[in-house]
């Protein structure tokens, strides 16, 4: 079900008319055209200008092949200098050139042949280039020659590898009423003063701005051959003045700095928001946890009872206590002038017996002499209950056995 908007709502952009004269031409993205054809809207384009061919002259310099693309741009200003007849801030000028090539194609135009009305609305264009240059980057094989046609004059460009830049572009003007003869005269005389080329390419129509593979592609088609330029290769083609330029992209990289930024911002902020939705949701879970615990408390405990009485139980109906083992095994390292005044087996393993020594020094022996016994898993002398009177030190010895200590002790 589709709801149509009232009129009232319906959005409209002025579209521009494309000719022969200095035009811009571009389209929208192909995310954009969904858009626009879904909510009946229109986006405006992207804009990129095209100036006549005849108002450029152009050049294939030499570069060095391992130069980088300023190194290139310095080199392409220094062949301008020595080839133009006006000096280089009186042009608009930009190049071509892949990485790897050996040359670089290079156009130029005096500034005074475009009217500063024109130039002014130049402000808001993504680049200004001639139209032969949208189509320096199409694919084409080796020694091919790509003829334009426009509706005042005939452009060739010439390759002769396809992986390098062009080696010439040449521009002639048509008769004020061209006839097919005239045409295809002027046709010729192109092919020929190119060079000899084993691959021809016309095309009729102009070129005209579409859609790339990412926002930053620029896909240039005629109706023979597409060529596609990134943003870097584009600002190389740009022939308005390199100063301005420059703050162009200055401008563009705050820009992206700037939305980069926005959007880690925004990132952060629903990052957050999702953290404290976890720990609201788990300290909501830990609280109701803990009062589950808490409900369960008194179970629990009732079983952990239950469970060590029945411990208790088995130990008593299947082992039996040994004290004369136990008070064996202790009164071994005994010194003579220790007594034992009473003993008693608080469990299975556990021993406490109240003692009396003559000196205190004879108490510290025995501890000594104990610890050293392997029966043994802990032996106290709590100091609380150590004394002295009449001339005794009276003392309480508590001793903790290992389970496999009376397999070794003699059975009674």
């Amino acid at each position: 079900m589709r709801l149509k908007l009232p009129k009232r709502f319906k959005l409209s952009v002025p579209t521009r008319k494309v000719g022969a004269q200095p035009t811009a031409v571009g389209s929208v993205l192909s995310a954009r055209k969904k858009l626009t054809e879904r909510f009946k809207l229109k986006v405006p384009a992207r804009k990129v200008v095209l100036l006549p061919d005849s108002h450029f002259f152009c050049r294939s310099v030499p570069v060095a092949v391992a130069a980088t693309p300023a190194e290139v741009a310095a080199q392409v200003e220094l062949a301008l200098e020595g080839l133009a007849p006006f000096p280089l801030g009186q042009m608009y000028h930009g190049h071509f050139w892949r990485p790897g090539s050996r040359n670089a194609f290079v156009f130029a135009a005096y500034r005074k042949r475009f009217p500063s009305e024109q130039v002014e609305t130049w402000a808001d264009a993504e680049a200004v280039l001639p139209n032969f240059a949208s189509m320096l980057n199409a694919k084409i094989e080796d020694s091919t020659t790509l003829l334009l046609w426009s509706e005042k004059s005939i452009t060739a460009i010439h390759w002769e590898r396809a992986n390098d830049a062009p080696v010439c572009v040449l521009v002639r003007d048509l008769p004020p009423e061209p006839t097919a003869e005239d045409r295809a005269t002027l046709r010729d005389a192109l092919l020929r003063d190119s060079g000899a080329a084993v691959h021809v390419i016309e095309s009729n129509a102009a070129p005209i701005l579409e859609s790339g593979k990412a926002d930053d592609d620029f896909v240039f088609h005629c109706d023979c051959a597409d060529s596609v330029f990134t943003r870097e290769q584009l600002d190389e083609l740009d022939a308005r003045d390199k100063v301005e330029l420059a703050a162009r992209r200055r401008a563009r990289r705050r820009d992206l700095i700037l939305w980069r930024v926005l959007l880690g911002c925004v990132a952060a902020i629903l990052l957050s928001i999702t953290l404290e939705l976890v720990l609201i949701s788990g300290g909501v879970w830990q609280k109701a946890r803990l009062i589950r615990v808490e409900k369960q408390e008194p179970w629990v405990n009732k079983i952990r009872l239950a469970k060590n009485l029945a411990v208790q139980i088995e130990e008593l109906s299947t082992k039996r206590m040994r004290p004369f083992e136990m008070i064996s095994i202790v009164s071994e390292k005994l010194p003579a002038s220790v007594i034992f005044t009473s003993a008693t087996v608080t469990n299975l393993y556990t021993l406490d017996i109240q003692a009396q020594a003559a000196t205190s020094a004879d108490v510290d022996a025995y501890r000594s002499a104990l610890n050293t016994v392997p029966l043994f898993e802990k032996v106290e002398f709590p100091s609380k209950d150590s004394r002295v009177q009449n001339g005794l030190t009276t003392f309480r010895l508590v001793v903790t056995f290992r389970p496999e200590a009376f397999k070794i002790a003699p059975q009674p």
